[in-house]
């Protein structure tokens, strides 16, 4: 071929492949949630519990003149409220309504139009669990079973109607006749040390699966737990170690459930964070996306229909992180300035709250779009 001639195709070639870069369309990245933010519910002060619903999301405002003040919402953007009996400080989701609770008694709420009605009779904790709690709130469970009633220092109730209660857990003992003896050299270092009122524990489509301490002398309320041994139990009432663990050296704040797969937040040492997944509850497997991650403390994970969430606090700068998942696997940090303590995953949206005096709301909501890992 002459070399002009040559020289000519080549520049066509050339030519065609820029037409081609400049006339190719990359289809545009669609984020999993679109985020805005929200007022607080009209008049809320000081979040105490929040949690999501069948119909939505429900919360608890601190005490006012008014008394306690029980919020709702279809979506986290409109609010309705009512003033409830007595003084509850915290809200457990039931399968057909709430349970509004505090240190000493609860009271069962149902939807009903556009209002929550409470129940006549009281749910009353027995007089032993109050007085291990102190100061403390007590934490509990709905299962199909009954109620589990976690006791701040490591106690277990067991309850099938709500009216009495049956010791299945006792500091340090677990499960009827069981005890945790298994020798302790632990390299756990948490960077905090403290005792709310909800330790690891999920109710599962096969019972309830709880993270207990492999050290005989912690007791089960200590909060993170150090290298935790996997429990499992069908009914809430009898106990059976897996003698599955996270690793030397681990320590959990918190466990969720969803959909056949488990996710635990926690992390090594000071300033490593760490989340582990799981499938059966047995092998447990770190997500790489939180290898890179430092001076963060993981607190929370929440789990619904929506996603998953997960909220922590920078250990070396005054604010909140997270993430979200669709899957539990591929994970997105929260855009700017998204951020908050407390969550809640319903059907389309997550609920993502600050506690502050007047508490700022982020509202994501589902778009279809998948993200990418």
């Amino acid at each position: 071929m002459n070399t002009h001639v040559w020289a000519l195709v080549m520049m066509l070639i050339a030519s065609l492949a820029g037409l081609f870069v400049i006339v190719s369309i990359t289809e545009p990245r669609i984020p999993p949630l679109e985020w805005t933010r929200q007022l607080g519910p009209s008049g809320s002060v000081n979040i105490d519990s929040l949690v999501g619903t069948d119909d939505g999301f429900a919360l608890l405002s601190g005490m006012t003149a008014g008394g306690v003040v029980l919020w709702w919402s279809s979506d986290g953007s409109s609010w309705s409220s009512q003033t409830l009996q007595g003084a509850p400080s915290q809200l457990a989701p039931l399968d057909n309504g709430l349970l509004a609770y505090s240190v000493r008694i609860g009271r069962t709420l149902e939807s009903v139009g556009d209002q929550w009605l409470e129940a006549e009779d009281n749910l009353v904790f027995p007089d032993e669990v109050r007085s291990r709690q102190g100061s403390g709130r007590p934490s509990l469970v709905d299962t199909r079973h009954g109620l589990v009633t976690l006791s701040l220092y490591g106690d277990v109730w067991w309850s099938q109607d709500g009216a009495t209660y049956d010791l299945v857990v006792a500091d340090p003992a677990w499960g009827s006749g069981s005890e945790v003896d298994l020798a302790f050299d632990s390299v756990c270092r948490p960077p905090t040390r403290i005792s709310p009122d909800v330790p690891p524990m999920v109710e599962t489509e096969s019972g309830l699966v709880a993270l207990v301490s492999s050290n005989p002398a912690e007791p089960f309320g200590i909060w993170p737990v150090c290298e935790p041994e996997v429990w499992f139990s069908e009914d809430g009432s009898t106990w059976t170690g897996s003698g599955a663990i996270l690793g030397d050296g681990a320590y959990v704040y918190n466990l969720a459930w969803r959909q056949g797969r488990y996710t635990a937040v926690g992390g090594f040492e000071i300033g490593t964070p760490a989340v582990w997944t799981s499938t059966d509850g047995i092998d447990w497997e770190p997500i790489g996306t939180f290898a890179s991650v430092a001076d963060a403390d993981l607190y929370t994970v929440d789990a619904g229909p929506a996603g998953w969430v997960i909220l922590g606090r920078d250990s070396q700068v005054s604010g909140t992180v997270g993430w979200t998942s669709l899957d539990g696997l591929c994970w997105l940090p929260l855009p700017s300035p998204v951020s908050g303590s407390d969550s809640a995953v319903t059907t389309e949206h997550i609920l993502i709250v600050d506690r502050t005096t007047y508490p700022e709301v982020w509202r994501g909501a589902v778009t279809g779009g998948s993200g990418s890992c």
